[in-house]
């Protein structure tokens, strides 16, 4: 399967998030979002959908502001796998 390209747009307080396969996690302050091969973590105050449109695979957050765009290699998460 080829990778789905992604994009990312931010105008007037709305990020735009293009190539979205899954919204993994949001809050007020952090949205983790599936693309193909890694996870978008945006972090931020006020963070809110505002459009979702999972057979195009874009989503609109509007935001207060936004602090941090980073991308994560893998959902894996260990966390509580070792005790």
């Amino acid at each position: 399967m080829a990778e789905k390209q992604h994009s990312l747009n931010f105008c007037n307080n709305v990020l735009t998030v293009n190539g979205v396969v899954q919204v993994v996690e949001i809050s007020e302050r952090e949205a983790q979002l599936k693309l193909s091969h890694n996870v978008l973590v945006v972090r931020g105050t006020g963070l809110n959908v505002a459009k979702l449109d999972r057979e195009q695979g874009v989503l609109q957050l509007e935001t207060q502001s936004i602090s941090q765009i980073s991308y994560k290699q893998g959902a894996l998460n260990l966390k509580g796998l070792f005790k």
